[in-house]
């Protein structure tokens, strides 16, 4: 496994919109997932997924964890014209990494759970968090793995405060932008196959979102996997050691295996 930290995914130099890759060896299986960290819109860093990249690129998949612009100093949607981009990337440099653009995933937690959701809920030819540099139409993942979601905008209480530093307004003021921006409004029944992991001891993001999500994708026939973690707090997905961890990864090293790779691979 080969790590190449700090890819600048875009021309703009800024130091957040960089990802950092890692490399199967020879075990590589053409899939790739793409991992966006959480912190609320406005923290966090790339390198909260390093021990859970490098683990999936020792099963072969190529794996990149982008960064991205942070709230308050860049509103929505910056964020999401970032990881748009980064997913560009990733499809324009696919045949040079040894990589099917039709396997890529994407994976996060939190608010990046929110981004990665969001790109499974961006159809092609959609101008939302698209940029004249983005020159990929179509940024769809192949399938969503999403730990702790922020699915909904609306009914924040818990999040009112990072959603109001994300959006730069009250709903009441931005009523097209919460809606625009919550992956619950953007269903239309053609999402790639979702995975959703989360505790229901969560106390930032309700498990409740996660529940309404998962039926609602059932509802219009999309393929999706809820699992609930009895007793496990928000946040739990940066790392390979506790149980929740390996719970997991174990989960997402099986979805991905049945989504993305060939049968007998």
């Amino acid at each position: 496994m080969d790590c190449q930290p700090d890819i600048p995914y875009c021309e703009d130099p800024h130091e957040l919109r960089r990802l950092d890759l890692y490399q199967p060896g020879e075990n590589a299986n053409g899939a790739a997932i793409l991992f966006i960290h959480g912190g609320g819109w406005s923290g966090g860093s790339r390198t909260q997924w390093k021990s859970v990249a490098e683990h999936f690129a020792g099963l072969g998949y190529l794996c990149a964890s982008a960064g991205y612009r942070l709230a308050p100093a860049h509103h929505w949607p910056a964020q999401f014209e970032d990881v748009r981009l980064a997913m560009g990337w990733l499809h324009r440099h696919a045949e040079r990494l040894g990589v099917d653009v039709r396997r890529i995933a994407a994976a996060g937690s939190s608010a990046g759970g929110h981004l990665a959701a969001m790109l499974a809920t961006t159809p092609p030819g959609d101008d939302l968090g698209a940029t004249p540099e983005l020159i990929v139409s179509d940024t769809r993942p192949a399938a969503a793995v999403c730990y702790c979601p922020v699915l909904t905008l609306h009914e924040g209480d818990r999040l009112a405060e990072s959603v109001f530093r994300l959006i730069g307004a009250m709903e009441t003021e931005a009523e097209a932008a919460y809606a625009a921006a919550s992956p619950l409004d953007r269903l239309r029944g053609d999402e790639p196959p979702f995975l959703f992991l989360h505790g229901d001891a969560d106390l930032t993001v309700p498990l409740e979102h996660t529940q309404r999500m998962h039926r609602r994708l059932t509802e219009l026939a999309v393929d999706s996997e809820l699992v609930v973690l009895p007793g496990v707090e928000h946040g739990f997905g940066y790392g390979v050691t506790s149980d929740a961890q390996r719970t997991s990864i174990a989960h997402v090293a099986k979805f991905l295996a049945r989504v993305l790779l060939p049968p007998g691979q």
